[in-house]
């Protein structure tokens, strides 16, 4: 098997197909700014995603119980499956409720992870602690803000951070277009 030759017939691939990745990019940043503007239809949006997706883990988790039988704790994995199915259908039928517990929770886990980072990163202190100590105090501000400004935060808070992971995902797509663009043909 050559390995060097496969990524050379890889790369010469994608390189023909750089537009492809350039569109995606264009269209991540485009997402995301729109996002960032309806904001709060993003928030709900993505609320309404996050439940269809624990829906079907649940009913995914129950189908995969009974074709399993003798797999041990059943009851255990058919509660969790039932679980899942109420947790999902209520975040789809309820998504205002649902963005204002998700918020909620994302403001205490930036708080604890932030004040975890901080401790570990001064206790480690593995080179470059600096910047995980920097990370662990910036997640606890925000944490706090959000919780300071929730419930009004539940509002904006998840379709603003959706657009811009997509914003700076679509800038990393619209590099990687430019860099096979540039490779030679």
């Amino acid at each position: 098997m050559n390995v060097v030759g496969d990524i050379r017939a890889g790369l010469a691939t994608a390189h023909k197909d750089w537009g492809w990745f350039m569109a995606l990019g264009i269209a991540l940043v485009v997402l995301g700014i729109l996002a960032i503007v309806y904001e709060s239809s993003a928030t709900l949006a993505s609320i309404t995603a996050l439940g269809i997706i624990i829906l079907i883990a649940g009913i995914a988790q129950i189908v995969a119980v009974f074709q399993s039988r003798n797999a041990g704790h059943i009851i255990l994995y058919l509660l969790f499956g039932a679980l899942e199915i109420f947790v999902g259908f209520s975040l789809i039928r309820y998504p205002l409720a649902g963005t204002l517990t998700v918020t909620l929770l994302l403001s205490v886990y930036l708080v604890f992870a932030g004040i975890f980072r901080f401790v570990y990163a001064l206790w480690a202190q593995f080179p470059q602690y600096g910047w995980a100590v920097f990370s662990g105090i910036i997640s606890v501000i925000l944490g706090v803000l959000l919780w300071m400004q929730w419930p009004f935060s539940a509002l904006w808070f998840i379709g603003f951070a959706v657009g811009l992971s997509f914003i700076f995902a679509g800038i990393a797509w619209c590099g990687f277009a430019m860099k096979l663009r540039a490779l030679p043909a």
